[in-house]
């Protein structure tokens, strides 16, 4: 399995959001991170372990410590990883705690696809962009 890195580290693009939350994060969380809600009502780090750690809200906008807020776009599109993988390719929670990868971890959880937009000029080639649609 492939984890996803990020283009530029602690960023990424949110292009459109159709459903995000914002919340407390329970520890250090990193923009491009798959997170959970935890029993306190914060975001953790999510990853494909088991079911528990599987239940994935979204996809964290920005880097943070412990006790700040951070927003999770759970349906929408997001720039700002770095694709090798082919336009139409599954996007996972990886086993990695917070990581992204092109193949399921051990409770696979879909979190969305890699599809071509244009999140830069118009008129350029179609960027990699993240399709973010997690379902309950």
């Amino acid at each position: 399995m492939a984890l996803i890195a990020l283009k530029t580290a602690d960023r990424v693009e949110v292009i459109q959001s159709h459903c995000q939350l914002t919340l407390v994060a329970a520890e250090a969380i990193t923009a491009g991170a798959c997170v959970r809600i935890d029993t306190d009502g914060k975001f953790t780090n999510g990853n494909g372990t088991s079911t528990t750690e599987n239940n994935i809200f979204g996809i964290a906008t920005r880097t943070v410590a412990a006790g700040e807020p951070v927003t999770a776009i759970r349906r929408g599109l997001m720039d700002g990883f770095t694709f090798s993988q082919a336009y139409a390719a599954p996007i996972y929670a990886s086993d990695t705690d917070g990581r992204l990868g092109d193949a399921a971890g051990t409770a696979s959880k879909l979190i969305g696809m890699v599809v071509a937009g244009t999140s830069n000029l118009i008129g350029t080639s179609p960027d990699k962009i993240l399709l973010v649609d997690i379902n309950l």
